[in-house]
């Protein structure tokens, strides 16, 4: 199964110095393997560095985390759930990120759960959300939301089941105006721990059957979400940034689709493998951002592998408007 190419290479890597040691002609078959991988390694593992702080001046930031709810679902009577909820929603407010695109928001007007205040005390002045969020008296937001220090001069959503949709936002940063396409595709809800616990044969076999079927159908579901994001994004009359939770691991149809539109902020600018997800099975990357690179350059792209507050991990991005890049020549 292509989820498990990270550590086809990691195991690789380590075996080709191994065996040229050992015995080798034994190592040809690893290196061939390996060379024969090179089509998807760039998907796969990024060289990048991180920029200076000086480059980072005149850009613009834009991170996406799929925040699980902060947590709604868990036992709020708890007190270190509580206060890990605290601290989630004081790192989100204190990222610095000029954008936040967040799948699986979730506010109210509780003093634990008000995030939506919390943001707006961190400066966070503007903000779109889901359609459906708005018939509800604002007695709270859930699903996909756009927060920006920037004027959202327009948006608009499409919603393709349960939390699932995408949510567009133009974003007027000074003189330029960005689209920030926000999306959440469909979810295969994969159960690996139910597969990694049977010890009969049987129940390996029905298990890996309904990952086997959920996976399928998702790339099915995805597909046809793809075909509504690629109108949006060539509609588009500005450079776009398309962010959030894929539920795609780089080598689905939907990743090759993106990469033929836009390019990859990991790829470009990421650092070792950038894996997203901070559950089973832990070695894949489904967040992901893709931006207009004939009109926006990026500059720094970070993962978060530390902040486990969710079951992802948020990802951040810094670019600029090539017409603001530095002139070069003499002063």
């Amino acid at each position: 199964m292509m989820m498990s190419f990270p550590v086809v290479v990691l195991i690789h890597l380590v075996s080709i110095p191994i065996w040229f040691i050992v015995e080798r002609k034994k190592a040809l078959l690893p290196l061939a393997m390996f060379a024969l991988a090179g089509i998807f390694l760039s998907r796969t593992y990024s060289f990048g560095h991180k920029a200076d702080p000086q480059q980072l001046r005149n850009s613009f930031s834009v991170m996406n985390y799929n925040v699980h709810s902060f947590q709604r679902n868990e036992d709020l009577k708890d007190s270190d759930v509580r206060q890990s909820v605290r601290d989630m929603k004081s790192w989100v407010g204190a990222s610095d990120a000029d954008i936040l695109c967040m799948p699986e928001y979730f506010s109210d007007r509780g003093r634990l759960l008000n995030i939506n205040k919390a943001l707006d005390s961190s400066g966070y002045a503007h903000s779109a959300f889901y359609s459906r969020n708005k018939a509800e008296n604002h007695t709270h937001s859930w699903g996909l939301a756009v927060f920006s220090k920037y004027p959202i001069i327009a948006s608009r959503d499409t919603i393709f089941e349960a939390q699932n949709g995408m949510l567009q936002a133009d974003i007027k940063i000074k003189g330029d105006t960005v689209r920030i396409i926000a999306v959440h595709l469909y979810s295969m809800t994969l159960k690996l721990s139910a597969l990694v616990r049977q010890k009969q044969i049987d129940g390996v076999k029905k298990e890996g059957k309904i990952t086997f079927e959920r996976i399928r159908n998702g790339f099915v579901r995805r597909s046809a979400e793809m075909t509504v994001l690629e109108s949006w994004i060539k509609a588009s009359p500005y450079p776009v940034i398309v962010c959030g939770d894929f539920n795609e691991i780089p080598y689905g149809y939907v990743y090759g689709k993106m990469r033929g539109l836009l390019k990859n902020g990991f790829e470009e600018k990421g650092d070792g493998f950038g894996f997203t997800f901070n559950h089973l099975p832990y070695f894949i990357r489904i967040d992901h951002q893709f931006y207009s690179d004939d009109k926006l350059q990026i500059q720094d792209f970070t993962t978060f592998n530390k902040v486990d507050y969710s079951d992802h991990y948020p990802v951040m991005g810094h670019y600029h408007f090539k017409q603001n890049e530095p002139k070069q020549g003499k002063e």
